[in-house]
């Protein structure tokens, strides 16, 4: 064991320097949502001299613009990110592996084309979408954002899950076909448990895109009762003024659920982000 050193320190307080620009704007928030209009616009980093708990009630009864209550948005967020978390993981962890264990040109065309998938932006393809959602009944629908969402999220896990699979040894998979094993049993029993740390990652990642996009739920579900937080926080802002204390405060709603999620699975979602790279 080697005791605190005085390049210990050095490296302690180069992160914490480095930290800044991160925390910062998370400060700016907390501050800003519990001050007044004319503090904020005073004094915008400094604490507030006589903190206030209105803007959170406020902006839990005004967010959503009257066309859905900020309890209602939550629930829609809550209920769109975990379905679409499941959905991702049941799908992309066959499809990864599938890739992965197989060596044909078909396999390595299509991993070819969800590395194309990963870096086309949604803003090309928006139109010929919301004209298909619309043809299709979906414009609108809880269905319609949650299908939008895997096929956005779907090359993203494909590609951590094959590169994860490839780094596993196959000697459990083989021994499992030596004994009558079928390749779903072996999927169910073997693969999955091993694919746990990437299966974290992937959670992560999937679920924050969702809880925090606003363009794709702004697209498809607008103007409806079936918006998401960001949408709804978005409401706030006025046209031609915006009360950034109301606004902040709603930003600090939305973001209280995502930290006690991350402070309760903190230490498995780091373990999996380290086996995962080393994978």
């Amino acid at each position: 064991m080697h005791g605190y050193t005085r390049w210990t320190a050095f490296r302690e307080a180069g992160l914490w320097i480095a930290a800044i620009p991160v925390l910062m704007p998370v400060y700016f928030v907390a501050v800003t949502a519990f001050k007044t209009s004319g503090e904020a616009a005073g004094s915008p980093f400094a604490p507030p001299s006589s903190p206030t708990t209105a803007n959170l009630s406020q902006a839990w009864e005004q967010a959503g613009g009257g066309t859905v209550s900020f309890g209602q948005a939550l629930f829609n967020s809550v209920l769109t990110t975990l379905v679409v978390v499941l959905l991702l993981i049941v799908t992309a962890a066959p499809a990864g592996y599938a890739l992965a264990r197989r060596t044909s040109r078909l396999s390595g065309a299509l991993s070819g084309l969800f590395m194309l998938a990963m870096i086309m932006p949604i803003q090309l393809g928006v139109i010929p979408l919301y004209v298909f959602l619309v043809d299709a009944g979906l414009a609108g629908t809880r269905v319609g954002l949650i299908l939008v969402y895997l096929g956005l999220q779907t090359p993203l896990a494909v590609f951590l899950y094959a590169g994860f699979v490839r780094g596993l040894p196959t000697a459990y998979e083989e021994a499992a076909r030596v004994d009558g094993a079928s390749s779903l049993r072996i999927l169910a029993q073997i693969v999955f448990p091993l694919v746990r740390p990437v299966t974290g990652v992937v959670a992560v990642l999937t679920g924050l895109f969702v809880w925090n996009d606003f363009f794709v739920a702004l697209v498809v579900v607008g103007g409806t009762d079936r918006v998401t937080l960001p949408v709804a926080v978005y409401s706030l802002v006025g046209r031609f003024s915006a009360d950034w204390p109301l606004i902040f405060a709603s930003t600090l709603i939305a973001l209280a659920p995502v930290l006690a999620g991350f402070a309760f699975v903190r230490r498995t979602v780091m373990k999996g982000f380290v086996s995962t790279l080393r994978g």
